[in-house]
Protein backbone atom coordinates (compact mmCIF):
# COMPACT_ATOMS: atom_id res chain seq x y z
CA UNK A 1 0.00 0.00 0.00
CA UNK A 2 2.71 2.29 1.27
CA UNK A 3 4.90 1.50 -2.13
CA UNK A 4 1.01 2.40 -4.69
CA UNK A 5 1.42 5.86 -2.49
CA UNK A 6 4.51 6.81 -3.07
CA UNK A 7 4.46 5.94 -6.60
CA UNK A 8 1.36 7.74 -6.96
CA UNK A 9 2.85 10.79 -5.55
CA UNK A 10 6.24 10.26 -8.36
CA UNK A 11 4.06 10.05 -11.12
CA UNK A 12 1.77 13.46 -9.68
CA UNK A 13 5.57 15.10 -9.20
CA UNK A 14 6.19 14.43 -13.01
CA UNK A 15 3.17 15.46 -14.36
CA UNK A 16 2.62 18.47 -12.08
CA UNK A 17 6.28 19.36 -13.69
CA UNK A 18 5.59 18.50 -17.10
CA UNK A 19 2.80 20.52 -16.90
CA UNK A 20 4.71 24.11 -15.23
CA UNK A 21 6.95 23.38 -18.02
CA UNK A 22 4.87 23.05 -20.69
CA UNK A 23 2.91 26.68 -19.02
CA UNK A 24 6.00 28.50 -19.16
CA UNK A 25 6.69 31.00 -22.11
CA UNK A 26 8.67 30.16 -24.78
CA UNK A 27 12.14 31.69 -24.48
CA UNK A 28 12.48 35.22 -26.48
CA UNK A 29 15.20 35.20 -29.17
CA UNK A 30 16.68 38.15 -30.56
CA UNK A 31 17.90 37.92 -34.30
CA UNK A 32 20.83 39.13 -36.50
CA UNK A 33 21.03 39.02 -39.78
CA UNK A 34 22.23 41.75 -42.72
CA UNK A 35 19.77 43.35 -44.58
CA UNK A 36 19.68 43.84 -49.21
CA UNK A 37 21.47 47.03 -48.13
CA UNK A 38 24.70 45.12 -46.82
CA UNK A 39 23.45 46.98 -43.11
CA UNK A 40 23.62 44.26 -39.86
CA UNK A 41 20.24 44.20 -38.47
CA UNK A 42 19.35 43.06 -34.61
CA UNK A 43 15.37 42.88 -33.93
CA UNK A 44 13.37 40.57 -31.65
CA UNK A 45 11.21 39.91 -34.16
CA UNK A 46 11.99 38.33 -37.86
CA UNK A 47 10.36 40.95 -40.58
CA UNK A 48 9.07 38.73 -43.65
CA UNK A 49 11.78 40.03 -45.79
CA UNK A 50 14.45 38.63 -43.77
CA UNK A 51 12.89 35.21 -43.07
CA UNK A 52 15.31 33.80 -46.49
CA UNK A 53 18.39 35.86 -45.41
CA UNK A 54 21.12 33.56 -43.32
CA UNK A 55 20.36 35.11 -39.75
CA UNK A 56 22.38 34.21 -36.49
CA UNK A 57 19.48 33.65 -33.73
CA UNK A 58 20.32 34.44 -29.83
CA UNK A 59 18.78 33.29 -26.22
CA UNK A 60 17.57 36.87 -25.18
CA UNK A 61 17.46 36.58 -21.99
CA UNK A 62 21.73 35.00 -21.85
CA UNK A 63 22.79 36.48 -25.31
CA UNK A 64 24.27 32.97 -26.26
CA UNK A 65 23.99 31.54 -29.38
CA UNK A 66 21.06 29.30 -29.81
CA UNK A 67 21.06 28.61 -34.25
CA UNK A 68 22.57 30.11 -37.01
CA UNK A 69 20.70 29.56 -40.00
CA UNK A 70 22.00 29.51 -43.88
CA UNK A 71 19.78 31.88 -46.39
CA UNK A 72 17.16 29.81 -48.69
CA UNK A 73 19.15 28.62 -51.68
CA UNK A 74 17.67 30.15 -54.79
CA UNK A 75 15.90 27.51 -57.92
CA UNK A 76 18.68 27.54 -59.72
CA UNK A 77 20.86 27.08 -56.99
CA UNK A 78 18.73 23.70 -55.48
CA UNK A 79 18.91 22.42 -58.64
CA UNK A 80 22.54 23.24 -59.18
CA UNK A 81 22.89 21.48 -55.46
CA UNK A 82 20.78 18.55 -56.31
CA UNK A 83 22.46 17.53 -59.89
CA UNK A 84 26.27 18.26 -57.40
CA UNK A 85 25.15 15.51 -54.69
CA UNK A 86 24.09 13.18 -57.79
CA UNK A 87 27.42 12.66 -59.25
CA UNK A 88 29.12 12.89 -56.02
CA UNK A 89 26.60 9.85 -55.53
CA UNK A 90 27.70 8.46 -58.69
CA UNK A 91 31.64 9.44 -58.33
CA UNK A 92 31.67 7.27 -54.41
CA UNK A 93 29.64 4.31 -56.22
CA UNK A 94 31.99 4.35 -58.88
CA UNK A 95 35.24 4.72 -56.70
CA UNK A 96 33.92 2.20 -54.25
CA UNK A 97 33.72 -0.35 -57.58
CA UNK A 98 37.07 0.62 -58.39
CA UNK A 99 38.57 -0.38 -55.03
CA UNK A 100 36.46 -3.68 -55.05
CA UNK A 101 37.91 -4.50 -58.42
CA UNK A 102 41.53 -3.74 -57.87
CA UNK A 103 41.58 -5.73 -54.61
CA UNK A 104 39.97 -8.52 -56.35
CA UNK A 105 42.62 -7.84 -59.09
CA UNK A 106 45.52 -7.40 -56.60
CA UNK A 107 44.32 -10.75 -55.01
CA UNK A 108 44.55 -12.83 -58.40
CA UNK A 109 48.29 -12.57 -58.08
CA UNK A 110 50.75 -14.77 -56.12
CA UNK A 111 53.63 -12.66 -56.32
CA UNK A 112 54.77 -9.75 -57.53
CA UNK A 113 56.62 -10.76 -60.18
CA UNK A 114 53.19 -12.02 -61.59
CA UNK A 115 51.59 -8.59 -61.12
CA UNK A 116 54.61 -6.78 -62.66
CA UNK A 117 54.22 -8.92 -65.81
CA UNK A 118 50.69 -8.58 -66.37
CA UNK A 119 51.47 -4.50 -67.14
CA UNK A 120 54.74 -5.40 -69.35
CA UNK A 121 53.07 -6.10 -72.17
CA UNK A 122 50.84 -2.57 -71.89
CA UNK A 123 54.14 -1.07 -70.85
CA UNK A 124 55.74 -2.26 -74.01
CA UNK A 125 52.86 -1.72 -76.52
CA UNK A 126 53.31 2.26 -75.36
CA UNK A 127 56.96 1.89 -75.69
CA UNK A 128 56.58 0.89 -79.39
CA UNK A 129 53.79 3.56 -79.79
CA UNK A 130 56.15 6.23 -78.69
CA UNK A 131 59.24 4.95 -80.87
CA UNK A 132 56.73 4.74 -83.93
CA UNK A 133 55.71 8.47 -83.53
CA UNK A 134 59.03 9.73 -83.09
CA UNK A 135 60.33 8.17 -86.32
CA UNK A 136 57.48 9.48 -87.91
CA UNK A 137 57.87 13.06 -86.97
CA UNK A 138 61.78 12.52 -87.49
CA UNK A 139 60.81 11.33 -91.03
CA UNK A 140 58.16 14.58 -91.62
CA UNK A 141 60.88 16.79 -90.41
CA UNK A 142 63.04 15.64 -92.88
CA UNK A 143 60.39 16.19 -95.81
CA UNK A 144 59.09 19.33 -94.21
CA UNK A 145 62.97 20.55 -94.17
CA UNK A 146 63.56 19.43 -97.56
CA UNK A 147 60.39 21.29 -98.74
CA UNK A 148 61.02 24.69 -97.31
CA UNK A 149 64.77 24.41 -98.89
CA UNK A 150 63.17 23.99 -102.10
CA UNK A 151 60.74 26.99 -101.61
CA UNK A 152 63.51 28.91 -100.43
CA UNK A 153 65.27 28.29 -103.52
CA UNK A 154 62.42 28.93 -106.00
CA UNK A 155 62.31 32.51 -104.12
CA UNK A 156 65.89 33.24 -104.26
CA UNK A 157 65.85 32.59 -107.76
CA UNK A 158 62.69 35.25 -107.59
CA UNK A 159 60.03 32.31 -108.83
CA UNK A 160 56.54 32.40 -107.36
CA UNK A 161 55.95 29.14 -105.11
CA UNK A 162 53.90 26.78 -106.79
CA UNK A 163 50.69 26.36 -105.16
CA UNK A 164 50.43 22.95 -104.76
CA UNK A 165 53.70 22.97 -103.28
CA UNK A 166 52.53 25.74 -100.55
CA UNK A 167 49.46 23.67 -99.59
CA UNK A 168 51.62 20.26 -99.28
CA UNK A 169 54.24 22.22 -96.84
CA UNK A 170 50.99 23.70 -94.55
CA UNK A 171 49.77 20.16 -94.61
CA UNK A 172 52.83 18.74 -93.65
CA UNK A 173 53.55 20.92 -90.78
CA UNK A 174 49.98 20.35 -89.30
CA UNK A 175 50.37 16.96 -89.50
CA UNK A 176 53.77 16.94 -87.63
CA UNK A 177 52.08 19.29 -85.42
CA UNK A 178 49.49 16.68 -84.32
CA UNK A 179 51.84 13.96 -84.49
CA UNK A 180 53.71 15.61 -81.28
CA UNK A 181 50.61 16.42 -79.79
CA UNK A 182 50.07 12.32 -80.22
CA UNK A 183 54.09 12.00 -78.58
CA UNK A 184 52.79 13.47 -75.60
CA UNK A 185 49.61 12.00 -75.15
CA UNK A 186 51.66 8.69 -74.96
CA UNK A 187 54.50 9.67 -73.08
CA UNK A 188 51.89 11.10 -69.96
CA UNK A 189 49.99 7.04 -70.67
CA UNK A 190 53.53 5.67 -69.83
CA UNK A 191 54.10 7.77 -66.84
CA UNK A 192 50.82 6.63 -65.63
CA UNK A 193 51.23 3.02 -66.35
CA UNK A 194 54.49 3.17 -64.37
CA UNK A 195 52.95 5.17 -61.34
CA UNK A 196 49.77 2.68 -61.63
CA UNK A 197 52.03 -0.01 -61.57
CA UNK A 198 54.27 1.06 -58.44
CA UNK A 199 50.67 2.24 -56.74
CA UNK A 200 49.67 -1.52 -57.16
CA UNK A 201 52.64 -2.90 -56.08
CA UNK A 202 52.80 -0.95 -52.61
CA UNK A 203 49.19 -2.18 -52.63
CA UNK A 204 49.55 -5.81 -53.01
CA UNK A 205 51.95 -5.90 -50.15
CA UNK A 206 49.91 -4.16 -47.99
CA UNK A 207 47.08 -6.66 -49.01
CA UNK A 208 49.49 -9.45 -48.21
CA UNK A 209 50.66 -7.93 -45.56
CA UNK A 210 46.94 -8.10 -43.74
CA UNK A 211 46.61 -11.27 -44.95
CA UNK A 212 49.94 -12.57 -43.26
CA UNK A 213 53.21 -14.18 -45.30
CA UNK A 214 52.60 -18.62 -46.00
CA UNK A 215 54.84 -20.45 -44.20
CA UNK A 216 58.02 -21.77 -45.77
CA UNK A 217 57.32 -24.91 -47.88
CA UNK A 218 60.40 -26.25 -45.88
CA UNK A 219 59.52 -25.67 -42.30
CA UNK A 220 56.28 -27.65 -43.28
CA UNK A 221 58.68 -30.53 -44.84
CA UNK A 222 60.39 -30.30 -41.41
CA UNK A 223 57.87 -30.30 -38.97
CA UNK A 224 55.78 -33.09 -40.83
CA UNK A 225 59.38 -35.51 -40.94
CA UNK A 226 59.35 -36.93 -37.47
CA UNK A 227 63.08 -37.53 -35.47
CA UNK A 228 65.10 -40.11 -35.20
Amino acid sequence: MIRALLSLAVVSGLLASGLADAQQPPQKKLYRWVDKDGKVQFSDALPPEAVDQARTEFNAASGSTTAQIDRALTEEERTAKAEADRLRAIAEKEAEQARKTEAAMIASFQNEDELKRSFSNRIDLVKQTLEAIEAGIASQRASLASLLADAAENELAGNAIHVKKAADIRNLHDDMIRQQQMLVLKQGELVELDEELARLVERFREIKGEQGAPAPAGDATEAATPTG
